[in-house]
């Protein structure tokens, strides 16, 4: 019979901004969860995560091999950059414990498809970072799709713009190059790729892909130096990409911490830098096998951060945006306003906070549910298929099979 803690002792390896909310939340401790320890492979950068989020007399590890074989260790949050998803997750899981993986889960469908054979062989539950499936607007769209009021769903349409500083954190870290993510949809978007697959019903598949993208602004020719602090003080002075926090490491400062690594943290390097191949622009269309169509886009450089959701079905249209949803009826012309429940307080508006209890609630029943690895195996081979119709110009054909 299996037997679960009272308490969860829950380990963080990879210390970004992603991590920050959950280590304060651990550390400051739950009813069913608390911080076990740290991890990051920079010691210098350990340490002053440490201190910036207050972790004061935390455990902190430098070598995860030592990490993975603590004894109390019950379960790892992995927060580390996408390349090395795959090893890290596949190790934690050998090493006895339970995995919360951030997504994406893989670069690409063969190494989420690695994770999956880790997660059969070992036993071990692991539970995907999808955080906006905890998003009170999200989970009232659902629902409301559920409730049968579009009738037959038609086609659905989703769109996630970045503000300026937002984008600019792309062109600089280890995500402007498609070999470390798989591409910007892969690495960012498959938030929002999997909520558009929530809706419509993991029983179905996407079976056809096209798309769309390029790099259009953050040309290497226009840059005016390598790092920031290189830049003619005139240029620098009227530049809106800057090098800031909030984006990354830390989230609520106001300044970056940078480090030696610039290859990875990007440290003030400049966005218009030659060395990415990533796209700043990216349009998609798809199809799912019961006929449903779709498109989605991402834009960058806005005045501020938004994601919109837009269902239309044979008896209404469903519009999700800033917070508000709404819903025409196609034979009255009605408006019906749906109320949404408020969120708690927390990253990502509140999901975050929401993430950890249903990481504790996979934990206990030994099964991620709808948030378990076939559906970030989904979400990476959509953005993956994504990426090639863009670099080839060419539609792109999913089998079934490809989902297992």
């Amino acid at each position: 019979m299996k037997t679960t803690p009272s308490k969860y002792q829950i380990g963080i390896i990879g210390l970004g901004a992603r991590a920050e909310t959950f280590a304060r939340e651990l550390y400051a401790g739950t009813d069913r969860a608390q911080l076990f320890g740290l991890c990051d492979l920079d010691e210098d950068r350990t340490r002053k995560f440490v201190d910036y989020c207050g972790l004061k007399g935390a455990r902190t590890f430098q070598n995860p091999e030592e990490f993975f074989a603590q004894k109390n260790l019950d379960a790892v949050i992995i927060t580390t950059p996408d390349f090395t998803h795959r090893d890290v997750a596949v190790a934690a899981m050998q090493a006895g414990k339970h995995v919360y993986l951030e997504k994406p889960i893989g670069r690409t469908s063969a190494e989420c498809r690695d994770i999956i054979r880790a997660q059969r062989e070992t036993g071990q539950t692991v539970f995907v970072g999808f955080n906006m499936r905890a998003s009170t607007a999200h989970e009232r769209v659902k629902d409301v799709v559920q409730s049968g009021i579009l009738g037959q769903i038609v086609h659905i349409e989703g769109l996630e713009q970045l503000k300026i500083a937002h984008s600019a954190s792309f062109m600089r870290r280890f995500h402007r190059k498609h070999a470390n993510t798989g591409g910007m949809l892969n690495h960012k978007c498959t938030h929002d790729l999997d909520i558009m697959q929530w809706f419509i019903g993991h029983e179905h598949r996407v079976r056809k892909v096209a798309c769309f993208a390029g790099l259009n602004v953050f040309l290497p020719k226009k840059a005016p130096a390598k790092y920031c602090h290189e830049c003619p003080a005139d240029i620098y002075a009227a530049c809106a990409y800057k090098d800031q926090a909030g984006f990354v490491f830390p989230v609520g400062g106001t300044t970056p911490i940078h480090h030696q690594k610039k290859d990875t943290y990007g440290g003030d390097l400049c966005v218009y830098t030659e060395d990415k191949d990533t796209f700043d622009n990216w349009t998609m269309i798809f199809e799912w096998d019961n006929g449903v169509r779709g498109n989605f886009n991402l834009q960058l450089f806005q005045s501020k951060g938004l994601r919109e959701t837009r269902i239309w079905g044979e008896l209404g249209t469903m519009h999700l945006t800033d917070g508000q949803l709404r819903t025409i009826v196609s034979r009255t012309g009605d408006e019906i306003i749906h109320r949404i429940p408020p969120p708690p307080k927390g990253g990502h508006g509140g999901a975050d906070t929401r993430m950890l209890g249903r990481l504790i609630a996979a934990l206990d029943k030994g099964d991620s549910g709808d948030s378990g690895l076939s559906a970030g195996l989904a979400a990476t081979l959509v953005a993956e298929k994504a990426l090639v119709s863009a670099q080839t110009g060419q539609v792109q054909v999913i089998a079934p099979e490809e989902f297992a």
